[in-house]
């Protein structure tokens, strides 16, 4: 498949609601487009309209990323969706960027930043709120990552994305959950 095919698909409607991701999306591999009610967005993300839709382009991913690994689409959007912020890099970042307004507890209980579980449990109601999915089966999409994400430009990405103009202040909303994780830790020895 052309990487402009799967950008096509990236934005396709109807698109799946965070529900629907976790039981509907194929056992195969792909690429994924997590996209964000336009006026919820986190903090000062860029916007990337889609062209018919409410909505803003925050996040584009694969599984699995190597021929090596058994991963697949839903296995991957479950990742993105319940669970520890360490296990999913899309989670992580919205986590990154919500925590203060949300007033989530960003913890580091043994080798890297985690929340609370009530700020866990406030991440996964913010995104079945306010995100939905797009898929698209690929069979190596690897091979195409850099050029996809190239096409979409979403903001959230940090590998294949360095030129992004959010670029930097997603790092710096990482390092800062992170930082603020590894202050609560010390106040609590």
């Amino acid at each position: 498949m052309t990487p402009d095919r799967i950008v096509a698909e990236l934005m396709k409607l109807p698109m799946h609601s965070v529900d629907e991701a976790r039981e509907e999306a194929p056992t195969s591999p792909g690429f994924y487009a997590w996209w964000c009610d336009e006026n919820t967005l986190p903090h000062s993300v860029p916007v990337v309209r889609h062209p018919k839709y409410g909505t803003s382009l925050l996040y584009v991913g694969i599984a699995p990323d190597k021929a090596a690994s058994e991963g697949n689409l839903r296995k991957r959007l479950k990742q993105h969706t319940k669970g520890a912020i360490g296990s999913s890099t899309f989670r992580l970042g919205l986590a990154s960027l919500l925590w203060e307004d949300e007033g989530w507890q960003p913890i580091w209980p043994a080798t890297k930043v985690a929340l609370e579980n009530v700020g866990l449990a406030g991440l996964s109601a913010w995104q079945a709120q306010h995100l939905q999915v797009q898929w698209s089966e690929v069979e190596e999409p690897w091979a195409v990552e850099a050029v996809v994400i190239d096409a979409l430009h979403p903001p959230m990405n940090r590998q294949h994305n360095e030129a992004h103009e959010f670029y930097p202040a997603m790092g710096a909303a990482r390092n800062g959950l992170r930082d603020a994780a590894r202050r609560h830790r010390d106040q609590s020895i």
